[in-house]
């Protein structure tokens, strides 16, 4: 039997053990069942799910989570460099973020310009496309990812 703060009581009968842990208000948990004589533990069994499940939820989290950043042709040199920072953090997290640019009005007639700015947030990340760039309407998305080392050691 181990007790609440991970020290070992010994050998215990079920009756002393339930006692034991009805005195400090916590759970008498199985949890070797299989091994001679089985293991059982005191704790707080509702705290203990909780804890699972919250860190099941945040390794999976994690794994899918994309973030985006969002700019347009004609964007202003400083908010150039924080889109570009904010980007940068996020390529430190995840390893890759989603770029939208979006066309306003009349620079539907410029599309190359927006393309250009595409290649050059990615030059300025030291990343590469994941795919080409996609335009969907007036926006334009691409992920970009980090560059793959290709030097050999």
């Amino acid at each position: 039997m181990v007790d609440a703060n991970d020290k070992q009581l010994g050998l215990k009968s079920l009756y002393e053990a339930l006692r034991l842990a009805e005195e400090q208000d916590l759970d008498l948990v199985e949890v070797g069942p299989g091994s001679r004589p089985p293991v059982a533990r005191v704790m707080d069994y509702g705290k203990y799910c909780y804890e699972q499940e919250k860190k099941s939820k945040q390794q999976g989290k994690s794994a899918t989570e994309i973030k985006e950043v969002r700019l347009s042709v004609n964007i202003d040199e400083h908010d150039w460099n924080v889109k570009l920072n904010k980007a940068k953090k996020f390529m430190a997290e995840s390893g890759r973020v989603r770029v939208g640019l979006q066309l306003m009005g009349r620079q539907m007639l410029f599309q190359d310009r927006a393309m250009d700015r595409l290649y050059q947030f990615r030059d300025q990340l030291n990343g590469e496309f994941d795919d080409r760039p996609q335009r969907m309407g007036r926006r334009y998305y691409v992920i970009i990812k980090k560059k793959k080392d290709n030097a050999k050691t």
